[in-house]
């Protein structure tokens, strides 16, 4: 069981805003799912991030450290909660706490969804994956690319349309592989 030694303080800076900035939209999601105010659920993951760099020292390099963040993300969603009053949100501390696990899951998931839509984005061939990015990364709208590319936007619609049918039935057997 390794923990993270703090020799040098710039490396152990390093190191956590490495793991930080990795797992900050995770576990943000996981405060926002319990506690379903923005300001609120900001002001919480502010509060975990400053637990966390006090506890790094705490934290074992075995660990999944997104997972780690979010169990110390849990105790300070009941911890806003207890300063709070319950009034604020009318839930039991258990269904916070399976509702703080449950968004972490699906989390899980949209994750492995996203990989397996990269890996089958990378088997398109080049005119498809440029279609795909021209249409998604710069917003153009098939009316757009058909002006850009020299067809109708009718044939565009339907370029689209079957890219990403390809893509779902690539994640779709992505997924079914890794037992997903």
């Amino acid at each position: 069981m390794e923990t993270f030694e703090r020799g040098d303080p710039a490396d152990a800076g390093e190191e956590f805003v490495r793991l930080w900035t990795g797992a900050q939209r995770r576990v943000f999601l996981s405060i926002f799912a319990v506690v379903h105010n923005l300001a609120d659920a900001e002001e919480i993951l502010q509060q975990t991030s400053v637990v966390l760099w006090r506890k790094f020292s705490e934290y074992r390099r075995d660990q999944d450290f997104t997972r780690w963040a979010c169990g110390v993300a849990r105790y300070e969603v009941l911890k806003h909660r207890q300063a709070k009053g319950k009034g604020a949100l009318p839930i039991s501390d258990d269904l916070a706490e399976r509702l703080s696990a449950a968004a972490l899951h699906d989390l899980d998931g949209l994750d492995r969804r996203r990989d397996a839509l990269q890996k089958c984005l990378e088997e398109l061939s080049p005119q498809h994956r440029e279609l795909i990015r021209i249409r998604y990364e710069e917003d153009c709208r098939p009316e757009g690319l058909a002006a850009r590319l020299g067809r109708t936007a009718d044939a565009i619609r339907r370029a689209l349309h079957r890219i990403r049918m390809k893509l779902m039935e690539c994640v779709d057997r992505k997924l079914a592989e890794e037992g997903a």
